[in-house]
Protein backbone atom coordinates (compact mmCIF):
# COMPACT_ATOMS: atom_id res chain seq x y z
CA UNK A 1 0.00 0.00 0.00
CA UNK A 2 1.15 3.56 -1.00
CA UNK A 3 1.34 5.81 2.01
CA UNK A 4 0.58 9.46 1.37
CA UNK A 5 2.44 12.21 2.81
CA UNK A 6 0.05 15.35 3.82
CA UNK A 7 3.03 17.71 2.82
CA UNK A 8 3.17 16.40 -0.51
CA UNK A 9 -0.56 17.05 -1.50
CA UNK A 10 0.29 20.97 -0.99
CA UNK A 11 2.74 20.91 -3.95
CA UNK A 12 0.97 20.51 -7.82
CA UNK A 13 4.39 18.68 -8.96
CA UNK A 14 4.54 16.36 -5.86
CA UNK A 15 0.70 15.55 -6.23
CA UNK A 16 0.76 15.02 -10.08
CA UNK A 17 3.96 12.48 -8.75
CA UNK A 18 1.68 10.15 -6.41
CA UNK A 19 -1.25 10.35 -9.05
CA UNK A 20 1.35 8.73 -11.61
CA UNK A 21 2.38 6.47 -8.85
CA UNK A 22 -0.96 5.05 -7.58
CA UNK A 23 -2.14 5.08 -11.38
CA UNK A 24 0.83 3.71 -12.98
CA UNK A 25 2.52 1.46 -10.35
CA UNK A 26 4.28 -0.69 -13.40
CA UNK A 27 4.20 1.98 -16.49
CA UNK A 28 2.45 4.08 -18.02
CA UNK A 29 -0.05 2.37 -20.49
CA UNK A 30 -3.09 3.70 -22.80
CA UNK A 31 -6.24 3.91 -21.02
CA UNK A 32 -7.84 3.01 -24.16
CA UNK A 33 -6.21 -0.08 -25.72
CA UNK A 34 -3.84 -0.63 -22.63
CA UNK A 35 -0.24 -0.83 -24.49
CA UNK A 36 2.41 0.18 -22.45
CA UNK A 37 3.78 1.67 -25.87
CA UNK A 38 3.99 5.58 -24.96
CA UNK A 39 5.53 8.32 -25.32
CA UNK A 40 5.59 12.03 -23.61
CA UNK A 41 4.29 14.80 -25.55
CA UNK A 42 5.09 17.82 -23.29
CA UNK A 43 3.86 19.01 -20.29
CA UNK A 44 -0.05 21.21 -19.65
CA UNK A 45 -0.32 24.58 -20.50
CA UNK A 46 -3.06 25.62 -17.79
CA UNK A 47 -1.36 22.43 -14.92
CA UNK A 48 2.53 22.38 -15.84
CA UNK A 49 2.69 19.40 -13.70
CA UNK A 50 0.60 17.61 -15.57
CA UNK A 51 2.00 15.07 -18.12
CA UNK A 52 0.93 14.80 -21.53
CA UNK A 53 1.25 11.40 -23.09
CA UNK A 54 0.36 9.63 -26.59
CA UNK A 55 0.19 5.36 -27.39
CA UNK A 56 2.08 4.88 -30.42
CA UNK A 57 -0.01 1.95 -30.86
CA UNK A 58 -3.84 3.47 -31.13
CA UNK A 59 -2.32 6.80 -31.70
CA UNK A 60 -4.82 8.25 -28.49
CA UNK A 61 -3.53 11.67 -26.97
CA UNK A 62 -3.98 11.41 -23.15
CA UNK A 63 -2.59 12.72 -19.65
CA UNK A 64 -2.35 12.04 -16.13
CA UNK A 65 -6.31 12.55 -15.58
CA UNK A 66 -7.42 10.66 -18.25
CA UNK A 67 -10.56 8.65 -17.56
CA UNK A 68 -9.95 9.41 -14.09
CA UNK A 69 -12.89 11.05 -11.22
CA UNK A 70 -10.33 14.30 -11.59
CA UNK A 71 -10.44 15.04 -15.20
CA UNK A 72 -12.07 17.82 -16.94
CA UNK A 73 -12.36 19.59 -13.58
CA UNK A 74 -10.91 23.31 -13.31
CA UNK A 75 -9.50 23.04 -9.57
CA UNK A 76 -6.29 22.25 -9.16
CA UNK A 77 -4.97 18.55 -8.40
CA UNK A 78 -4.01 19.38 -5.22
CA UNK A 79 -7.19 21.15 -3.94
CA UNK A 80 -9.19 17.51 -5.11
CA UNK A 81 -6.94 15.08 -3.16
CA UNK A 82 -6.39 17.99 -0.16
CA UNK A 83 -10.59 17.04 0.26
CA UNK A 84 -10.10 13.43 -0.21
CA UNK A 85 -7.82 12.82 2.67
CA UNK A 86 -9.16 15.35 4.86
CA UNK A 87 -12.64 13.01 4.07
CA UNK A 88 -10.76 9.89 4.54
Amino acid sequence: MLSVNLSHLIDDEKCYETVRQMRWATGVCCPKCQSSEVIKRGKDETQPARQRYQCKTCNANFDDLTDTIFAGHHQPLRMWILCLYLMG
